[in-house]
């Protein structure tokens, strides 16, 4: 018997697929009164490519285009507003879209995480560690089809303890 969620995580590579499948996952959450987390993970690169670019930048400039880099997800994902600004404009948003009145809405708990690693050990590392009950991603738009799911998606429904919502791209 399912009780509902208590713990949402939510995955964002930064694209509009992430912002449609974003609304689901907030929808849920307001729905269920649970927590949400935004997860962004920086894929690392190959290292026979870092240390090329190493070579090729110097180390210290290097660190410092990584350091740029994760700062602008953090940027991208925050913006000027706090981490409970930003979830509660994203909720208001989707509330007022979808007609909720907003003493409805209610505020949902959340965290925004940007990490560095492999994206999908790093998903089901970042579930288990904070007990999430349903992680939400969003598909690719596919090549010949209207939406496409990708290696990365296939080894998180894979080997995910929680249920994985994969919210396809809209048109």
């Amino acid at each position: 018997m399912v009780k509902g969620f208590k713990h949402i995580l939510f995955t964002s590579n930064l694209s509009d697929v992430s912002r449609h499948a974003f609304n689901y996952a907030a929808m849920l959450a307001m729905q269920f009164k649970c927590r949400i987390t935004l997860l962004h993970i920086i894929e690392n690169l190959p290292q026979s490519v870092e240390g090329q670019l190493q070579v090729l930048f110097g180390k210290s400039e290097w660190q410092d285009i990584l350091n740029n880099r994760m700062q602008t997800a953090q940027d991208l994902l925050v913006g000027k507003l706090s981490n409970g600004d930003m979830i509660r404009a994203a909720l208001s948003q989707f509330c007022q879209e979808t007609g909720i009145d907003a003493d409805e809405c209610g505020y949902v708990d959340h965290d925004i995480i940007v990490t560095e690693g492999d994206v999908a050990d790093s998903i089901l590392a970042y579930a288990d560690k904070l007990c999430c009950d349903l992680v939400v991603m969003g598909a690719s738009k596919g090549f010949i089809t209207k939406s496409a799911v990708g290696n990365k998606i296939k080894l998180v429904m894979k080997k995910a303890k929680a249920p994985v919502m994969v919210v396809p791209h809209e048109e």
